[in-house]
Order: C-alpha cells, then structure tokens, then sequence
C-alpha cells in the first residue's frame, strides 16, 4: 500500500503577531514566496489573513498563529517551499516572540469499503473481544499514539474516513439546443486517514531554536514515513 499524502504544514505560534500586513505585496518585496506565485483569494483583517496561492500554497496569519499549508500531492514534501517560506518570514520579523512551531503531515490509504477500513485498524491493533462488536456492528476504530523525544511531542493517529474525489468527472450529452455538461455525483472514497503533529514549545522566545526545528522536517517525516511501513502492508 501506497500513502496518498495530501498536505505538508507548518505552524508558527507568537505573540502578538500582526496579522494586516499579511498581502501579496509583502511575501512578494520580502522574497518569502516566490514571485511566479499567482494569489487567487487574499483576506486582509485586524483579526485574520490569509494569502492562498493558485499553486496550492497558502499562508495564514492570526494574533498569536502562522500557517504555511502546502497541498500540492507532486511536490510536497520533498519540493515544498513551506520550511523557506516559513523560515524566511521569521527573518523578516525577528522583533515577533516565536513560541512553538508544528509540522505536520496528513495522508491517506485507499480502502475498498469502509468496513474493510475499520477492521484493518482494529485487527492490527486491538485484542479481539466483547468491544469487538455489539449486535454484530463493529466500531469505527481509530488509534492514537504520542511520543516525546528531546522535548519535540509527536501525536500521530490512524482512523477511517471517507473522501470525495479530487475532481468530479463531467460527460457530454447530445441534445436540445447542442452539447450540456452533465456533472457525475461525487462519491466517497473509503480511506484510513493518517495524520502527524510534531510540536516544539518553547519556554521563552526561542527564533533560533524554532527555526532549527523547522529546518528538521526532512527527519520528521521519515520517521513518520517508516512507523506507517511498520503498519500498512507494502506493494
């Protein structure tokens, strides 16, 4: 089995950020994203901001949070931009108390149906009995394992759910006046949902030891990379 994995984050929490000077303009003059990037819906408010990018990039900002979010299946993690932009932004306002940062991770494997989903996560890690089933219905299962290493907490959980696609498909009818467009109803695709968090808090402004951090993300996510071989068949 084949991880789809479906988005690579990065989360900055500080204080008093200033979220109004999230815009186009300013990631663009400061060389945090790169200028070929076309923003398609921009927010600029007191409370909130946000730029999300046509090349499935998007940054975020609030008071105390910043989101680096990279949802392009080619390229992350290995080619994403996210750790330099997120990197670059704290260069460019290392005034702001950096506090803590996450990385994270979030994929999916495919299921031919959602029991078949559900038994696979409770077969391989929960002991058969009387929770296995009440009136022949078996749960939903969904697990959650948390680690701490060198003061970096990773949570890491696997539980079912269901995804529609990407894109729906569209056909083309003859009749009537010419050529109509029929749009497919979407349908939900079986999947165990994966995710990853890997958090650093800082006891005090720490810009230097949460940019080292994020510059660890390679480490992160194989490590990551290899609890999931230890769960889900390979092909």
């Amino acid at each position: 089995m084949k991880i789809d994995l479906t988005s690579f984050s990065i989360v900055v929490l500080a204080k008093a950020h200033n979220p109004t000077i999230l815009n186009p303009d300013f990631l663009r003059i400061n060389g945090i994203v790169d200028q070929s990037y076309t923003p398609f819906d921009v927010l600029c408010t007191t409370p909130a901001a946000h730029v999300f990018y046509k090349e499935s990039l998007s940054v975020v900002a609030e008071f105390e949070r910043l989101q680096f979010i990279d949802e392009d299946k080619v390229r992350i993690p290995y080619d994403s931009p996210i750790p330099y932009i997120a990197i670059k932004y704290m260069d460019v306002l290392p005034h702001v108390s950096y506090m803590a940062s996450g990385i994270n991770f979030v994929g999916h494997y495919v299921f031919p149906s959602k029991e078949i989903a559900s038994f696979f996560i409770s077969n391989t890690f929960i002991k058969n009995g009387s929770w296995s089933a009440i009136n022949g219905q078996r749960p939903d299962v969904g697990v959650k394992f948390s680690y701490t290493v060198n003061e970096v907490l990773c949570n890491i959980s696997i539980e079912t759910a269901e995804i529609a696609p990407a894109t729906i498909g569209t056909d083309r009818a003859e009749g009537g006046q010419g050529d109509v467009m029929m749009e497919e109803l979407p349908v939900l695709n079986p999947i165990v949902l994966v995710k990853a968090n890997y958090h650093l808090a800082a006891k005090e402004a720490d810009n230097k030891r949460i940019k080292k951090f994020i510059t660890r993300w390679y480490s992160y996510f194989e490590e990551f990379h290899n609890f999931l071989v230890g769960v889900f068949p390979t092909d």
